[in-house]
């Protein structure tokens, strides 16, 4: 567990703003101090930078427009598929599919590292499980309940966008509520495989009855497989 450990925080930043003014300063500060590495960019020197590497995570601020912060999370991911990206505003994944979190950087310090970590979450999964998240309707979990994976065909499954479904929990998702979620959750990590039948709520509200495998890896990826039981829960 502590290679894994030191794994996840162990990122290489690179933080881009509109010019290198006192917030993106701010910023960077606030990532340095919890002991990440971080470059800054700023304005004509971002795309160079972009495609030179040497980061894990993107970080577009809130004072790049729509379109910049659109322009370079697809050149990001085009040039490193592998690496994440994250936008420090509160609209930051609206209509921008290369996104994988975004949070509004007016939420404070702790906001901002927790939506670093949870993307380092997400990109151990993909790197260290591809072989299990590349099938239909697969989601992985951390010890919080929260999403850190989710497949492209579970966002159409419940009506949201990658990023937005990212920003939920197991108990926002399974019917239900904590009620439902924290005692299964609870009895799943102590027994470390689980299957069953919950009911998921779709953006609307419709419930979608699904079958569900789960199993928790060596590494604490919380895997889980569902299988819709309804028609593709009359999508």
């Amino acid at each position: 567990m502590a290679s894994t450990e030191q794994e996840r925080t162990s990122s290489s930043l690179l933080l881009c703003s509109r010019m290198q003014d006192s917030a993106a300063a701010m910023q960077g500060a606030v990532f340095r101090e919890a002991g990440y590495s971080v470059r800054l960019a700023a304005n004509g020197e971002i795309q160079k930078r972009i495609e030179n590497g040497g980061f894990n995570i993107l970080v577009l601020n809130h004072s790049l427009s729509f379109d910049d912060r659109k322009q370079l999370a697809r050149k990001a991911k085009l040039h490193k598929p592998e690496s994440g990206v994250l936008v420090l505003h509160h609209s930051g994944s609206l209509d921008n599919p290369y996104v994988d979190l975004a949070v509004d950087s007016r939420s404070g310090a702790k906001s901002m590292l927790r939506a670093v970590q949870r993307l380092e979450g997400m990109l151990h999964a993909r790197s260290h499980h591809p072989e299990d998240l590349n099938g239909d309707y697969f989601v992985v979990a951390d010890a919080g309940r929260n999403y850190i994976f989710v497949s492209d065909p579970v966002c159409d499954l419940l009506g949201y966008n990658r990023a937005n479904l990212l920003d939920l929990r197991i108990d926002d998702v399974v019917a239900g509520a904590s009620a439902v979620a924290k005692p299964l959750f609870q009895k799943f990590v102590i027994e470390g495989t689980q299957t069953g039948m919950i009911n998921l709520r779709h953006r609307s509200g419709r419930l979608i009855p699904v079958q569900y495998w789960a199993r928790v890896e060596p590494d604490h990826c919380m895997i889980a497989r569902w299988e819709p039981l309804e028609s593709k829960a009359q999508s």
